[in-house]
């Protein structure tokens, strides 16, 4: 997939004026208070300029964006801190129908997922386990799914009954399936979920799909990549922020700007989100590379910009003294994204693991 880079400028563009007009902190905040803090006027805004079909191919009337593209997108997410599902339902649940879709189910989901119609999810929950299917029934469950207390239907990795790794596509209010939903640290809604023989449909890859693990591999590497460009988005932000606060807070009739130590502080938060922006590039490019080449870089990457960006939140709430941690100030909802971020699809001890051993087998 490529999308030309003044379609990715338009792409930005776009999303940054709309989230400037109606995603400014305030306006943000009455969301926080919905139920799994989901705006459907949002999401059909999102909807009708076309961001939800980023992925989807031309002839679904979708731009077959990259992941410079699906870049652009995210970053503005970290920026604004939107709390739609984009990742879960653009970036992962588009990307496995494409790979792991029959041409009918791809023809039926892939359209009202663009339009917002649908609401789709991946159950890959922090557990890492595997739920059981077997003659159209599905049993098991996971923990902690990003948006599954909103989810319509949800895409479930499952072991068949002859061991093999499949995707399960269930209906979330269907008899057997249970959810108990809870907020995030950053005020998005999650759930466990439990599945007590539910009724449930297979994937059907098409000829010369790659395997379910190859296929679900795919989709973690571009939800991490696109957590990096989401990272980038937040640290840019954190830095403005923090530099806005020191001109203007004032100690001993100065402002703390001009305090040397606090300078240097601050360029160096300045270099590490320089070097956050040059590992998410870095990465996006890595996605057209070899499995073994991409998962390297991809996981170096996104174990270095987890950290560097844990540091530039720390040193953010620092700067702004306690008032950093309350509800009422910016930081501490930036830093609680990065929290649950850093938690998502591999933390940061699993994928620097697994760069270290992907060395390791390549020397």
């Amino acid at each position: 997939m490529t999308t030309d880079l003044d379609t990715i400028a338009m792409l930005r563009d776009s999303l940054e004026r709309y989230s400037a007009d109606r995603y400014s902190f305030l306006q943000r905040a009455p969301l926080l208070q919905l139920p799994g803090a989901f705006s459907a006027q949002t999401w059909q805004d999102f909807a009708e300029f076309g961001w939800l079909s980023l992925r989807l191919p031309e002839e679904l009337d979708g731009l077959a964006g990259d992941a410079v593209a699906v870049g652009a997108l995210m970053e503005v997410v970290g920026s604004r801190l939107l709390l739609e599902p984009l990742l879960a339902c653009v970036v992962v649940a588009s990307g496995l129908l494409l790979k792991q879709g029959s041409a009918a189910q791809q023809a039926e989901l892939l359209p009202a997922l663009a339009e917002g119609r649908l609401k789709l999810v991946l159950s890959h929950g922090v557990s890492h386990e595997l739920c059981r299917y077997a003659e159209g029934r599905l049993s098991g469950s996971q923990q902690a799914v990003l948006h599954g207390d909103i989810a319509e239907q949800l895409l479930v990795p499952a072991r068949d009954a002859e061991g093999q790794l499949r995707f399960c596509l269930v209906e979330a209010s269907a008899a057997g399936v249970s959810r108990q939903a809870f907020r995030l640290v950053d005020g998005r809604g999650a759930a466990n979920l439990q599945f007590a023989a539910a009724p449930a449909s297979l994937l059907q890859p098409q000829a010369g799909a790659p395997s379910a693990e190859q296929a679900l591999a795919e989709v973690c590497d571009e939800a991490s990549v696109a957590l990096c460009a989401e990272a980038l988005g937040v640290a840019t932000s954190l830095l403005r922020i923090t530099n806005d606060y020191l001109k203007v807070r004032q100690q001993f009739g100065k402002p703390l700007a001009g305090n040397q130590a606090l300078q240097h502080r601050m360029a160096e938060l300045y270099l590490l989100t320089e070097e956050i922006r040059a590992l998410t590039l870095a990465a996006q490019q890595a996605m057209c590379l070899p499995a073994a080449e991409r998962a390297r870089t991809l996981s170096g990457a996104r174990a270095y910009i987890s950290q560097a960006a844990r540091h530039i939140g720390n040193e953010a709430i620092q700067l702004h003294g306690g008032v950093g941690i309350t509800e009422e100030l910016e930081v501490s909802h930036y830093f609680r994204r990065l929290m649950v971020n850093a938690a998502l699809f591999g933390n940061r001890d699993e994928q620097f693991l697994r760069f270290v051993e992907l060395s390791l087998a390549d020397a």
